[in-house]
């Protein structure tokens, strides 16, 4: 058991080292950065609901708005993020932004409605410090990765698997 609890340990300060070296870019910053890439369709950005993580599981509401990287499409989104692994302490609300990958047919802003799984890890002592890729959505063909440095965010450390269920608000 402390082999696993090293393990975790590890890979969460892993995660966390390499999302200290990113800051949370605004959408617009991310749409403009990444304005030449065939791959990129825009940013997804979240407020995520706060939790307190049980130790093996952890459910956090969101409510989201995509811009496409024309940075004038956009569509709303709401949904669920639920962690399997290590989750301990608790989060407050936060946002996040999440970069926005087609890796195949073409996608408008309402077209990212589905369910997405990857993995996630965060570290959390006042600031909140961590990422997380998820792939999934339409024909398995969206990626997504978020990572960055939030403040006031809560306690807590989390590693594990994410899953994440997002659908277009009517």
């Amino acid at each position: 058991m402390k082999l696993i609890a090293k393990a975790a340990v590890a890979a969460t300060l892993a995660a966390t080292v390499g999302a200290c070296n990113m800051s949370q870019s605004t959408p617009q910053q991310l749409n403009t950065t990444n304005a030449n890439s065939r791959i990129y369709i825009g940013s997804l950005s979240c407020n995520v609901g706060g939790s307190t993580g049980y130790v093996l599981a952890s459910r956090k509401t969101l409510d989201c708005v995509f811009l496409g990287k024309d940075g004038i499409q956009s569509a709303q989104y709401t949904g669920t993020i639920d962690k399997v692994g290590i989750d301990i302490g608790y989060t407050k609300a936060v946002h996040t932004i999440w970069r926005v990958y087609s890796l195949g047919s073409d996608r408008g802003p309402s077209d990212l409605s589905g369910t997405y799984v990857g993995e996630q890890g965060t570290v959390a002592a006042g600031q909140q410090a961590g990422g997380n890729w998820i792939y999934g959505g339409p024909n398995a063909e969206i990626g997504m990765v978020s990572s960055g440095v939030i403040q006031d965010a809560g306690y807590n450390l989390a590693t594990g698997i994410a899953g994440m269920t997002i659908k277009l608000k009517r």
